[in-house]
């Protein structure tokens, strides 16, 4: 496995669990839910930094920049 496919699923992964917790936090927002704390213990050291800058919409934001990352390591490595 190169480097590139290494960091296109490491970053493939954390997308989709950004994309998870985004779709569980319709439903609930209990950490006592086994599924929801899941997204949440590996989510949340994602989220802080952007809490930090943008207090609104920090989900959008990851989420695009996830994505301009995986585009990124694709064409430029």
């Amino acid at each position: 496995m190169t480097l590139e496919q290494f960091l296109n699923y490491t970053l493939a992964f954390f997308m989709w669990l950004v994309l998870g917790r985004a779709a569980l936090e319709f439903f609930t927002r209990d950490l006592n839910n086994f599924f929801y704390r899941f997204f949440y213990q590996f989510t949340e050291p994602l989220y802080k930094p952007y809490r930090k800058l943008f207090p609104c919409c920090h989900t959008l934001l990851l989420l695009v920049s996830l994505l301009i990352l995986r585009f990124l390591v694709i064409k430029l490595l």
